[in-house]
């Protein structure tokens, strides 16, 4: 399989077991023809410092694994804590929602973006949700929306959103929103 070649195995891991494997392949290949040793060596440690910068940024799949597993454990008072601070660093105003069919108004630029949090513990988030936020788009005259999902969402979700000013946000770019706040506030994912 294509997708598991040996640097993709180990950009899933920490970034110090690409820095042992690139010195234990050094110590090897020094022991057998020294002249080439560093070379053996260096795509190894370019790898190991590129997985440090993006597990030092939040970006790497091991941490956000982690955070996602910390946003599934929050209750909703911390999540939605978390979720508005990290809009607020990114410059915009945050109020609270006039509407069930989101928890958030975003203001920037003149522009309004709704919020949807749906972080509960469900693997997949469905169309109807999104069908409601697209509702509510319309309704306040938004720019457009943005659903969160701790989780997933469901084929059927992401054709819908496809179709509508809606973005969603899970997985690594949800860890990269909030990586931003837990350096700050390690108390929060606790």
């Amino acid at each position: 399989m294509a997708s598991d070649t040996l640097f993709n195995i180990l950009s899933r891991q920490p970034w110090w077991i690409s820095a042992v494997v690139a010195a234990v392949l050094f110590g090897i290949t020094e022991l057998v023809y020294p002249p080439v040793a560093f070379f053996v060596a260096l795509p190894f440690l370019l790898l190991a410092a590129f997985i440090g910068y993006k597990q030092l940024r939040g970006t790497g799949e091991v941490n956000v694994a982690d955070k996602l597993t910390s946003l599934r454990e929050m209750s909703w008072e911390n999540f939605s804590l978390v979720v508005s601070e990290a809009y607020r660093r990114e410059g915009y105003a945050v109020t609270e929602a006039r509407d069930s069919a989101y928890d958030f108004e975003l203001e920037k630029s003149g522009r309004r973006t709704l919020v949807s949090c749906r972080r509960w513990k469900v693997n997949s988030v469905g169309k109807a949700p999104l069908e409601a936020l697209a509702a509510a788009v319309r309704r306040v005259d938004a720019y457009n929306a943005i659903c969160i999902a701790a989780g997933g969402f469901s084929p059927n979700a992401r054709d819908y959103a496809s179709t509508q000013p809606i973005t969603l946000v899970t997985g690594s770019d949800l860890a990269r929103l909030i990586g931003r706040v837990q350096g700050k506030r390690t108390s929060l994912f606790s």
